[in-house]
Protein backbone atom coordinates (compact mmCIF):
# COMPACT_ATOMS: atom_id res chain seq x y z
CA UNK A 1 0.00 0.00 0.00
CA UNK A 2 3.11 2.61 0.51
CA UNK A 3 0.91 5.72 1.80
CA UNK A 4 1.75 5.61 5.76
CA UNK A 5 5.49 6.11 6.64
CA UNK A 6 5.96 5.98 10.73
CA UNK A 7 2.37 5.77 12.41
CA UNK A 8 1.92 7.42 15.84
CA UNK A 9 -0.37 5.13 18.11
CA UNK A 10 -1.01 7.82 20.00
CA UNK A 11 -2.14 10.46 17.46
CA UNK A 12 -4.31 7.49 15.34
CA UNK A 13 -5.82 6.56 19.36
CA UNK A 14 -6.75 10.22 19.69
CA UNK A 15 -8.49 10.87 16.26
CA UNK A 16 -10.46 8.06 16.59
CA UNK A 17 -11.75 8.80 19.93
CA UNK A 18 -12.64 12.80 18.48
CA UNK A 19 -14.07 12.03 15.57
CA UNK A 20 -17.81 12.60 16.07
CA UNK A 21 -21.00 10.55 14.90
CA UNK A 22 -21.96 13.66 12.51
CA UNK A 23 -19.62 14.80 9.66
CA UNK A 24 -16.63 17.44 10.97
CA UNK A 25 -13.90 19.10 8.04
CA UNK A 26 -10.27 18.11 8.06
CA UNK A 27 -10.27 21.93 8.74
CA UNK A 28 -12.21 21.78 12.12
CA UNK A 29 -10.10 18.91 12.89
CA UNK A 30 -6.60 20.56 12.75
CA UNK A 31 -8.21 24.16 14.13
CA UNK A 32 -9.04 22.11 17.08
CA UNK A 33 -5.97 19.43 17.35
CA UNK A 34 -3.60 21.91 15.95
CA UNK A 35 -2.36 18.76 13.67
CA UNK A 36 -1.43 19.59 9.80
CA UNK A 37 -4.41 18.87 7.82
CA UNK A 38 -2.20 16.39 5.47
CA UNK A 39 -1.54 14.39 8.93
CA UNK A 40 -5.43 14.12 9.60
CA UNK A 41 -5.83 13.13 6.18
CA UNK A 42 -2.94 10.39 6.06
CA UNK A 43 -4.31 8.81 9.22
CA UNK A 44 -8.08 8.84 8.17
CA UNK A 45 -7.17 7.00 5.11
CA UNK A 46 -5.08 4.53 6.97
CA UNK A 47 -8.10 3.73 9.63
CA UNK A 48 -10.64 3.08 6.78
CA UNK A 49 -8.14 1.09 5.04
CA UNK A 50 -7.62 -1.14 8.16
CA UNK A 51 -11.45 -1.29 8.61
CA UNK A 52 -11.99 -2.46 4.94
CA UNK A 53 -9.09 -5.25 5.02
CA UNK A 54 -9.89 -9.08 6.20
CA UNK A 55 -9.76 -9.39 10.45
CA UNK A 56 -6.37 -10.38 11.90
CA UNK A 57 -5.94 -13.06 14.40
CA UNK A 58 -3.48 -13.37 17.06
CA UNK A 59 -2.70 -16.21 19.08
CA UNK A 60 0.13 -17.00 21.61
CA UNK A 61 1.20 -20.93 21.76
CA UNK A 62 3.72 -21.32 24.26
CA UNK A 63 6.55 -19.03 23.69
CA UNK A 64 5.22 -18.96 19.62
CA UNK A 65 2.90 -16.14 18.68
CA UNK A 66 0.78 -16.93 15.28
CA UNK A 67 -0.68 -14.83 13.29
CA UNK A 68 -3.51 -15.12 10.39
CA UNK A 69 -6.76 -13.42 8.62
CA UNK A 70 -9.78 -14.83 10.22
CA UNK A 71 -11.58 -16.82 7.52
CA UNK A 72 -15.38 -16.58 7.26
CA UNK A 73 -17.39 -19.70 7.20
CA UNK A 74 -20.70 -18.76 6.39
CA UNK A 75 -23.50 -20.47 8.19
CA UNK A 76 -26.37 -21.39 6.34
CA UNK A 77 -29.81 -19.38 7.20
CA UNK A 78 -32.71 -21.32 8.19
Amino acid sequence: MGMVGKVDDNLMLKLLELLPEESMSVHQIACKTGWDHRTIKKYVKLIIAVQNAPKIKMEVVGFRVLVKKETHISTPKS
